[in-house]
C-alpha cells in the first residue's frame, strides 16, 4: 500500500513539473503544443522550425512565452491563460510560412511584455503592458527584424512596415473589439 501512495505522490509531483513547464518564461527548447487540423498542425510546426533555423533568438522567445498554438477563427493572443495560448486563423497560418513564423513570433512578444510585468509587479497586468499602440509597435518592429532573417519576400515586409503601430493604423476605432479581426 505505501509502494502504491508513493507510486501516486510520485506520478502527482511530475504533472506538476509537466504543467509549469508549458507556462510562460518556461526557458526551455520544448515547442508549443499545436491544437487544430492536420493541415494547421503541420504548417505550423514548420514555421516553429523555420524559426528555429534562421532566427534562433525568435525561436527561444515562441518557445519560452507561449505554450499552445490553436487553430481558430481569428488571432490573438491569450497571454493571461496558463499555458499562455496564440490562436491563430487560417487567413493568418496559410498566408505564407514566413508570414505564419512571423506572426508566431510577434504574439510570442505580447506574451513575453505580459509575463515580465506580471514576474516583476504584484497584481493585475495593465492592458497597456502588453495591448495598445506603444506594445503593437514594439511587436511589429522586432517582427520586422524576424521577416529580415526568414527571408520573407519584400512585399510581406513592406506590408508590415506600412502596419508601423500594427492593426491600429488599419482599424483604429475597433481594435479592442477581438471579434472584428478579419485576420
Amino acid at each position: 500500500m505505501k509502494r502504491i501512495a508513493w507510486i501516486l505522490s510520485v506520478s502527482a509531483v511530475g504533472a506538476l513539473l509537466v504543467a509549469d513547464l508549458r507556462g510562460c518564461n518556461r526557458e526551455t527548447d520544448a515547442q508549443p503544443e499545436v491544437v487544430g487540423t492536420v493541415r494547421f498542425k503541420r504548417q505550423v510546426h514548420r514555421a516553429i522550425a523555420l524559426l528555429r533555423q534562421r532566427d534562433e533568438a525568435a525561436y527561444q522567445i515562441v518557445t519560452n512565452n507561449i505554450g499552445r498554438i490553436e487553430e481558430g477563427d481569428r488571432s490573438g493572443m491569450r497571454a493571461y491563460a496558463t499555458p499562455p495560448v496564440y490562436v491563430m486563423s487560417d487567413v493568418t497560418a496559410f498566408y505564407s510560412l514566413t508570414w505564419c513564423a512571423a506572426t508566431i513570433f510577434h504574439d510570442s512578444i505580447h506574451s513575453k511584455l505580459y509575463h515580465n510585468y506580471q514576474k516583476a509587479h504584484p497584481g493585475p497586468v495593465p492592458d497597456s503592458v502588453w495591448v495598445g499602440r506603444a506594445a503593437e509597435r514594439q511587436c511589429m518592429e522586432q517582427q520586422i527584424e524576424a521577416m529580415q532573417l526568414l527571408q520573407a519576400s519584400d512585399w510581406e515586409i513592406s506590408h508590415a512596415k506600412a502596419q508601423g503601430d500594427g492593426h491600429y493604423v488599419i482599424n483604429a476605432e475597433s481594435w479592442q473589439e477581438y471579434s472584428n479581426r478579419n485576420w
